[in-house]
This record gives C-alpha cells, structure tokens and sequence, in this order.
C-alpha cells in the first residue's frame, strides 16, 4: 500500500471540504462548516492511501499552511470560480506556496470549482486568464473543472490524483 501526502488548499469558501467530503463518501456531501483546523482525511483509491490535508482558508489560519507543507506529493488548489470578487487574492495565496521551496516540483491539480453555478460558468474564461495556469513550469499541471453537484467531475479528480503514481 503507497501512502501519498495531499496539500489540499484554497480560500474560505471555496468548497475543499465538500470536495473531500464528496471524493470520500462517494456521494454530494454538502453540508460543511468553516474548516477551522487542518484536518486529514484518508481515501483508498486502488490501493493507495491518500491522506488529505484540508486546510483552512481564512485569512488569520493560512500561516498554518507552510507547516503541512512538507512531504506533500500532490497539491491541489481549490478556486472559488463563481467568485470573482476574490480571485485576485486567491492568486496571491496560491503563488506563495507554489513559488515556496518547499513545494518545489510537486504536481499541481488545480480545480475551477463550483461550476455546476451558472456564476462560475460565467467567470471561468476570467479565471484562466488570471491565473495563467499554461506557464506554470517545473511541475506538472492538471487543471479540472469540478462541482460536488457532478460526481463525475469528483471521479476525474480522483483519477489524475492517481494518475501521477501509475
């Protein structure tokens, strides 16, 4: 059994822990509360155990971040996409980890979540622009579109999560 570290990260609200959640109980788990502490989460998926690191977004707890950072073999960003209002300082959270010694080389999964929301469909093509994901070198990159509301965008984001120890 592989054991793999993921640094699941994002800000307040942008649905970590429903995704988790969902990835976990296989099914639409929508009623989260504000992550206030890390949590870790284990998922078996074929025969590997993915330890989840969910972690807080709010503003006063993401110091907590660079801690759990070590030994990660995976990141994944999860970005609010129906909120434009804040993706300005998404970036700049996600570009500090992701320009962090510490995270050098990990793959990156990057999800524009929440686009079962008619807002997020609206927003994405802005989304992309501004984080420019495309020029993101020395590490490999996978972008998804997810929503909790669409298991199938849930399984996608399990299978790349395999898909860098295969």
């Amino acid at each position: 059994m592989v054991d793999i570290k993921v640094f699941l990260f994002g800000l307040d609200f942008a649905g970590k822990t429903a995704l988790s959640e969902t990835i976990n109980r296989k099914n639409t788990f929508e009623d989260t509360k504000p992550t206030m502490r890390t949590t870790i989460m284990k998922i078996l998926i074929k025969n590997m155990s993915f330890y989840i690191w969910d972690l807080p977004g709010q503003t006063g707890l993401r110091n907590t971040w660079i801690k759990t950072l070590q030994d990660s073999k995976i990141l994944i960003f999860i970005l609010d996409t129906a909120d434009m209002q804040r993706f300005t300082e998404g970036k700049k959270e996600f570009f500090s980890i992701l320009n962090r010694s510490e995270s050098k080389g990990i793959p990156l999964i990057f999800c524009f979540h929440k686009m079962d929301l008619q807002g997020a469909k609206n927003n994405l093509a802005e989304a992309q622009t501004m984080f420019d994901l495309k020029h993101i070198k020395n590490r490999q990159v996978i972008i998804l579109k997810t929503s909790i509301k669409s298991l199938n965008t849930v399984d996608e984001l399990k299978e790349k999560m395999v898909s860098f120890f295969l």
